[in-house]
Parts: C-alpha cells; sequence; structure tokens
C-alpha cells in the first residue's frame, strides 16, 4: 500500500502486464481472419445442407 492509501497491486504502472499484452495482440494479428470466416461458412453450409437432406429423406417415407 502506498503512502496515500491506495493499493497498487495489479496496476501495470511498470509495464505489469504489457508482454501479456503485446503478446496477444501479436497472436491475433496473424491470425487469418479472411481465409477463417470463410471456412467457418463453407462448413456452415454444407452442414445444413447434410442437415436438409436428412430431414427429406426421413419425411419422404
Amino acid at each position: 500500500m502506498s503512502q496515500d492509501g491506495h493499493d497498487k497491486k495489479g496496476a501495470a504502472e511498470n509495464g505489469v502486464g504489457a508482454p501479456v499484452a503485446n503478446l496477444r495482440s501479436q497472436i491475433w494479428s496473424r491470425w487469418p481472419t479472411g481465409m477463417t470466416a470463410l471456412a467457418v461458412i463453407v462448413l456452415a453450409w454444407v452442414g445444413v445442407y447434410l442437415l436438409w437432406n436428412g430431414i427429406i429423406f426421413v419425411f419422404a417415407r
């Protein structure tokens, strides 16, 4: 505790959280967002297609 009565544990005054924040931003800057989004859309579309064919197959009998 400091002289003014405030507890400064966990404060990033001395750059305590800076390495983690920098690492996190570096990881997300390399993430292929366009390709990932495209892959998720394609997989969702295939899943809906297969689900629809399954529902039609069940109700067609």
